[in-house]
């Protein structure tokens, strides 16, 4: 009953205003009735010079038998007399001796007990007037004694009692219209308490209702404030509160949008793991890197390999991040663990990263330190032995001169694989700039060619360009003319005596193409995939020419730069290399194979 605010307050209503009739009536009924009490005994005392001088004027006292008598035996008058006294106490009047006996009384219905009026000893003794308010088994007595003196000596007592039945009722009737306004009283708070009660707790349901509405999500609830009491301030204080939890709400998720944003469009994979390991959040870029979607729930070891396993408890168990490559099919990932702080339902986060180029060009790297290393010792070696059987100098002129020519080709060896090597260096670095223009294929071409017509008179080739109609791409011309250099290089070395070196242009809708071929032996099917790895010289061309093998790598990083592809291919009748170039500037870059 108490959990209602209705209730209670209609409660406290009644219970106050019970008190308050409860104090009412301690202020009104004793008091009333003390006063009413007095009042009677005021009235009999008025009458006790009467009483006095009646009695004197008919009593003597006789101190030889310490008797009373009726002066000169007139008994009717004296009762007569008394009974003047009676009427005027509206009581009764009782006479009693010094020895407490009865000698007259005005008559009641009901007989007295000396032991209830105590006052008739004491007035006998005081040989004073004493009052009170007598309570005897007959009800309640105003009671007044006063002592009969004759030369000096108390020889009686007079009593006069009235009852108090008067007071009594009028004591009651206050009494019972304090009841009745009592029960009035409270029928009325009683009403009032509980619609007073209904339409505060009803106000306060409100509040409650629209506190239920946030606490399910609803944001938007609110408070009629109608009554600037005190409830209607905790209404614009709960509406204030609401809004300025719509405002942190928003905020949160306009942060959480933006997080989910930042990892559904990071490129890394994001993957937060529990304290137990299992994998409680995953971004799209994940599930991409590993292959397969990254299931929520799933265990570390269902996920990664053993090293990440392994890096991840050794970052809980250190507090510090811990990386770990592994190759996923035919990516090489890298696989950072941190542990978090916070929160969250995930302790830990694995950060994935694509480091397959990395790995690529660490690769590379590797390689050409080996191949160049190696590249190198040959004519080094040769030089140095060529100088040795010199400086001996048990050599003839002819063998000298025929040294010194194969020095020199060592040398030029030196030069050029130096050089191809700070070329390709210089292109991996990105400081190649390119100035891109419209170039006119079939010019670079014929430029080309110009320069290997010593090459070609050499071993009797052919060198043309089957043109037609004018094809221009969009490219910077020098590096092209560099790409072709590699390419017609390339061709020329092969070619056999007597045959042709041919280079043919060709435009389509948004690619140009240039197409340098050869009538030499081709390129075997299982070295065709490898042509332009750097440092690769297949079988027949180490056998039968020089060369560092980085030409072709760098046409294509060049061919590549200029937004285009370079591809080869062979068959039984000589090799062929197409470079595919973009005919005008793109603003975006596309695939040179669409």
């Amino acid at each position: 009953m108490f959990r209602s605010v209705k209730n209670w307050l209609t409660i406290l209503i009644l219970a106050l205003v019970a008190l308050a009739m409860i104090v009412a009536w301690a202020y009104v009924v004793p008091p009333l009735t003390n006063r009413l009490d007095q009042q009677k005994l005021a009235d009999q005392k008025a009458t006790t010079q009467l009483i006095i001088t009646t009695v004197q004027f008919y009593l003597r006292f006789d101190p030889v038998t310490a008797r009373l008598y009726v002066y000169a035996n007139d008994s009717s008058g004296f009762r007569n007399a008394l009974e003047v006294l009676r009427n005027r106490s509206n009581g009764r009047v009782m006479v009693f001796t010094r020895h407490l006996a009865v000698h007259d009384d005005t008559g009641g219905v009901y007989p007295v007990d000396i032991g209830d009026f105590p006052m008739i000893s004491e007035a006998l003794k005081s040989a004073k007037v004493v009052q009170g308010v007598v309570t005897t088994s007959t009800g309640r007595y105003a009671a007044t004694a006063v002592p009969i003196a004759s030369n000096s000596t108390v020889a009686g007592v007079v009593l006069v009692i009235a009852p108090l039945k008067d007071v009594d009722a009028a004591v009651a009737a206050v009494q019972r219209q304090l009841f009745f306004a009592t029960v009035l009283v409270m029928g009325i708070s009683l009403l009032l308490g509980y619609l007073a009660s209904y339409f505060i707790a009803r106000r306060l349901k409100r509040i409650e209702r629209s506190a239920e509405a946030i606490a399910g999500g609803d944001l938007t609830a609110t408070v009629p404030a109608s009554v600037e009491d005190e409830i209607g301030q905790l209404a614009a204080t709960f509406n204030i509160m609401a809004v300025r939890l719509r405002g942190a709400f928003a905020q949160v998720e306009y942060e959480r949008d933006r997080v989910e944003v930042l990892l559904n469009d990071l490129s890394e994979g994001v993957i937060g793991l529990s304290e137990e390991g299992t994998v409680t959040i995953a971004n799209p870029a994940s599930a991409e890197l590993l292959d397969e979607p990254v299931r929520v729930g799933a265990g570390l070891d269902e996920t990664f390999p053993a090293d990440v396993a392994e890096a991840w408890h050794e970052s809980r168990r250190d507090d510090e991040a811990q990386a770990v490559v592994f190759v996923h099919g035919e990516r090489t990932l890298e696989a950072t663990t941190y542990p978090v702080a916070g929160a969250a339902d995930f302790t830990s986060i694995v950060v994935l990263r694509d480091v397959t180029s990395q790995a690529r060009l660490e690769r590379a790297r590797r390689d050409l330190i080996a191949n160049a290393s190696h590249e190198f010792k040959t004519p080094l070696f040769s030089l140095a032995g060529f100088l040795e059987l010199i400086d001996e100098g048990n050599v003839s002129a002819d063998e000298r001169r025929e040294f010194l020519q194969l020095m020199r080709q060592q040398v030029d060896r030196l030069r050029n694989l130096a050089v191809s090597m700070l070329d390709l260096s210089t292109v991996e670095a990105g400081s190649i700039e390119m100035e891109s223009e419209d170039v006119d294929l079939e010019t670079v071409a014929r430029s080309v060619l110009d320069e290997f017509q010593v090459q070609a008179q050499a071993k009797e080739l052919t060198l043309a360009v089957d043109g037609g109609e004018a094809v221009t791409a969009w490219c910077d011309e020098q590096r092209l003319a560099q790409v072709l250099r590699a390419l017609v290089d390339n061709a020329v070395k092969f070619s056999p005596q007597g045959s042709s070196v041919r280079v043919a242009t060709r435009a389509e809708s948004s690619w140009a193409t240039i197409v340098v071929s050869d009538d030499g032996p081709g390129i075997t099917a299982g070295e065709l995939p490898h042509v332009f790895e750097r440092f690769h010289r297949g079988s027949e061309e180490r056998a039968t020419t020089s060369g560092a093998g980085l030409g072709l790598s760098i046409a294509r990083e060049l061919t590549e730069m200029m937004g285009g592809r370079i591809r080869a291919a062979s068959d039984s009748g000589g090799a062929s290399f197409s470079v595919r170039l973009p005919r005008a500037p793109r603003r975006r870059a596309q695939s040179a194979d669409s």
